[in-house]
């Protein structure tokens, strides 16, 4: 991985447009750069070690204008959901 998932305590349930913003806003100890992550880099933490738990989680892939990609860390599966929908975010930040 070359990214930095932020902690747990930052985890919001949002829906996708709100979740971009809280990324980019995001600030945590002088560390800014967060983002969501791509459905890649989503799946890729699915298949790692990681703390998330909550059903589905909102990556920055869009599939349309009213969609974008979400992933379940129950069921290991991707899927499109409108974009109005609140499902949980965790941010992500790339690091060198």
């Amino acid at each position: 991985m070359k990214f930095e998932i932020a902690p747990k305590s930052t985890e919001i349930e949002a829906n996708w447009h709100d979740a971009r913003l809280y990324c980019f806003a995001l600030n945590i100890d002088g560390k800014t750069g967060w983002r969501l992550p791509t459905k890649e880099e989503l799946n890729e933490i699915y298949e790692s070690e990681n703390d998330l738990e909550k059903s589905l989680y909102w990556s920055s892939t869009e599939f349309d204008t009213g969609g974008a990609w979400r992933q379940s860390f129950h069921f290991g599966f991707q899927a499109n959901g409108y974009k109005d929908t609140n499902v949980y975010v965790r941010a992500i930040r790339s690091v060198i």
